[in-house]
């Protein structure tokens, strides 16, 4: 065991620096925005230069972004947990370790085979545990981008990013919108809310705002519309009030900027 541990090829670095969820999260949405170059399947993928640091994220119930390397290139790999512990397993190469919130582990790697990877979340981790897979995409060039859709991506516009010094209040409902589902990927929100009408985890977006839901406050039901106060206390606070149905489901509360508040319940607003 102690020659493995020297020589194993799955054998991942041992590298850690302290860190939190707050933080790690900043630094995942920061280097999202800069190297995101499309979404699959409402994840960012994202295209970093050879060489360059990696970001990615573990949170309930999805890996982000999609990680789209060159083969034969070396690459810096910070992973870290949003909310709780979950089990990195990358496969076909069966390499596995845990990943725990508060700890940026980092990897130096260079991916020797094309093709795509799946990371496979092996650490039970609640109701959505199942669908907890995420990609890393290994091309050999650009060409190779055409196999998994990817070569007809295009970056989001700048405006749907926002920091919370900028001024947004001449924007027009379409444009918070836009920039509302942004958030609403970036952020995770997806992982759980759909906005085709299905529940399976939480409660959908679709035809929400305005609607009227029975919500569980202090073991209290009552009857609440859905606003623009309920949709910020479901984000703040969420287990305040909880939709009645989905009391079992722990959902984390969201770090959101004014702005970005705005955004999301605009988005939300425009799924009728």
């Amino acid at each position: 065991m102690v020659l493995w541990h020297v020589f194993g090829k799955q054998n991942p670095s041992s590298t850690t620096y302290k860190t939190n969820p707050i933080e790690f999260a900043q630094l995942h949405d920061e280097y999202v925005k800069r190297n995101m170059i499309g979404m699959d399947n409402g994840i960012p993928v994202v295209k970093p230069e050879p060489g360059s640091d990696v970001v990615l994220m573990g949170q309930m119930w999805r890996w982000s972004p999609v990680l789209v390397l060159k083969k034969d290139e070396w690459y810096t790999l910070h992973i870290s947990s949003k909310d709780l512990l979950h089990g990195f397993s990358l496969q076909p190469s069966n390499m596995n370790f845990q990943v725990y919130p508060d700890y940026d582990y980092v990897l130096k790697f260079k991916p020797t085979a094309a093709g795509e990877n799946k990371i496979i979340c092996n650490e039970y981790c609640g109701i959505g545990h199942h669908g907890m897979i995420g990609k890393i995409v290994v091309i050999e060039d650009d060409a190779d981008m055409a196999k998994y859709g990817y070569d007809k991506m295009k970056a989001p516009a700048k405006t749907t990013a926002t920091n919370t010094s900028e001024d947004i209040s001449n924007w027009t409902e379409e444009q918070l919108a836009s920039a509302g589902e942004m958030v609403y990927n970036l952020k995770g929100c997806n992982a759980c809310h759909k906005t085709d009408g299905t529940s399976e985890i939480g409660p959908s977006f679709k035809g929400l705002y305005g609607s009227k839901i029975k919500v569980n406050e202090g073991k209290v039901v009552s009857e609440i519309t859905v606003d623009d106060a309920y949709v910020a206390s479901s984000i703040l606070e969420p287990q305040k009030q909880i939709a009645v149905g989905f009391e079992k489901i722990p959902m984390t509360k969201i770090e959101l900027n004014p702005n970005e508040m705005k955004q999301v319940t605009s988005y939300i607003k425009s799924l009728r």
